[in-house]
């Protein structure tokens, strides 16, 4: 029998909505300052190649699972994993994970959303406005606003007020609302921003394109390029965060979810390497020559939106206009992945345990307001957090969805249940092939990472990590005492 639950109104709305999902800062910022630090080219062909043998394979499994449990009223990783092994308390536990990771990242993401809401204002409001355009300037002005500044926190209270009154709107009439009016407006402004980039200087920018597509085959023999390529792929996709599942969930039964996935994908690398790749880098090298690539990647995401973008920006007549166009750019690309992380855990208050919508959203929001407060006023939370769930956690989900939907339910059921309602008909040697490579994939990542990164949380500690840390693991503890003492069968 068909659940009774909220569903996407149309295909195109959960399309857009997904896409939405998966196109965040990490499309805008992150990747073009991975591309500018390894190599270009260099980094482009284990970014490819990590596309199709993890990507993709992770993409459509999330896809596949939460249309499933989604036709039995189960949305948040705990429940589907409930339903897919029997109400099984361990596999119950490992999908409280799956809840908690979305939440946790939610709690500093959305402080980092309001910088732009609150930057693309003071842009357009001349706030920022130097006698002589500089990278020092920008940068002081950075420090001072997140220190936090007044305005950083009423930014922030905005922002989540924001995300708290399209969540409350619901799936239909709130995400894919925003979806479908936020991502013309992405695509329109970020395509603006592209040509205008490629364009600058007599089209010098193109020689920055160039360098992106221009490999150093040399570089290829560093592994640490293909450990940050496959790192960027599980951002740039939003894989292991169980936010793609949430979403499936609400899709009709007999929705090609393969098409959808594939449709959200392609929107999604269109925004990444369309987008992402054709501002800052194009920009930078248009203005400031080659070298100039060298400080984007020596100054990290952040430095690259905050800092030397409004530095580009602001050197060129109507500087402002152009500022405000690039800030509000990336607020809608944030607000679109912050409404998709808050969406499992709302998911697992609905269908667990039975409260109602507005009840689940108002404590969704407001424990994403706590994370988002410590965000703000306790120095390293954001790092702490990121180092633990924005990286250690999603790889080590990602494995675990591989090793129990896959192999643990059945390479077989599964493949039936993805070929059902599919134009796509699939081979059963692919499925074991495909799903064999991507999880020994992610072993090696994950072992490599472990092996390079893991004494770090040994060599530094300090009150404000131990704060992280304390938050972390009670979201955690607290999700799976709730998961375990659901009713079986989830709240139909």
């Amino acid at each position: 029998m068909e659940s009774r639950r909220e569903r996407w109104a149309s295909r195109v709305g959960l399309i857009l909505a997904a896409a939405g999902n998966a196109i965040g800062l990490g499309n805008l910022l992150r990747f073009p300052s991975k591309v500018a630090l390894y190599g270009g080219g260099a980094f482009m062909v284990p970014y490819a190649l990590s596309f199709f043998i993890l990507g993709l394979p992770l993409m459509i499994l999330e896809w596949v699972v939460g249309r499933t449990a989604g036709e039995k009223g189960r949305g948040s990783m705990s429940g589907i994993f409930g339903v897919f092994f029997k109400e099984s308390r361990i596999a119950k536990t490992i999908g409280s994970l799956g809840v908690a990771i979305p939440f946790l990242i939610a709690s500093y993401y959305l402080y980092i959303e309001s910088w732009t809401l609150g930057y693309s204002f003071l842009s357009l409001f001349k706030a920022f406005y130097p006698e002589k355009v500089s990278m020092e300037y920008f940068l002081e002005s950075f420090r001072a606003y997140v220190a936090p500044s007044s305005w950083a926190t009423f930014f922030l209270v905005l922002t989540l007020l924001l995300n708290f009154w399209v969540l409350l709107r619901g799936i239909s009439k709130g995400i894919e609302l925003v979806a479908k009016v936020g991502l013309p407006m992405l695509f329109g402004m970020g395509s603006f921003l592209a040509v205008f980039s490629l364009s600058l200087e007599g089209w010098k920018g193109l020689e920055g394109l160039l360098f992106m597509f221009k490999p150093d085959f040399s570089k290829l023999r560093d592994f640490q390029v293909w450990i940050e390529a496959a790192g960027q792929i599980f951002f740039t996709l939003s894989l292991g965060m169980g936010c793609i599942a949430a979403y499936a969930s609400y899709a009709r039964p007999k929705e090609d979810i393969v098409k959808v996935g594939l449709w959200t994908a392609t929107l999604n690398e269109i925004v990444e390497i369309g987008l992402g790749g054709c501002i800052a880098i194009p920009a930078a090298f248009a203005l400031f020559g080659a070298s100039s690539i060298g400080v984007l990647a020596a100054e990290g995401s952040f430095r690259i939106g905050f800092v030397s973008m409004p530095a580009v920006l602001f050197s060129l007549p109507f500087g402002f206009l152009l500022s405000f166009l690039w800030f509000f750019l990336l607020f809608i690309a944030a607000i679109t992945s912050s409404l998709a992380l808050a969406q499992p855990l709302i998911a697992f208050f609905e269908d667990e345990l039975g409260w109602r919508h507005q009840k689940a959203v108002l404590v969704t929001v407001f424990g994403m307001s706590v994370g988002s407060f410590c965000s703000a006023f306790i120095p390293g939370f954001i790092d702490e957090l990121d180092f633990w769930v924005g990286t250690f956690f999603l790889v080590l989900f990602a494995l675990l969805e591989v090793l129990f939907f896959v192999w643990m339910w059945g390479p077989e059921r599964f493949r039936q249940e993805l070929m059902k309602n599919s134009f796509l008909r699939i081979p059963r040697p692919v499925v074991y092939v495909l799903f064999g490579i991507s999880g020994g994939f992610l072993l090696v990542i994950l072992y490599l990472w472990a092996l390079s990164k893991i004494g770090e949380v040994f060599a530094t500690s300090s009150w404000s990590l131990w704060v992280a840390r304390i938050f972390i693991l009670v979201s955690l503890l607290g999700l799976i005492f709730l998961s375990l003492k659901a009713k079986k069968g989830g709240n139909k």
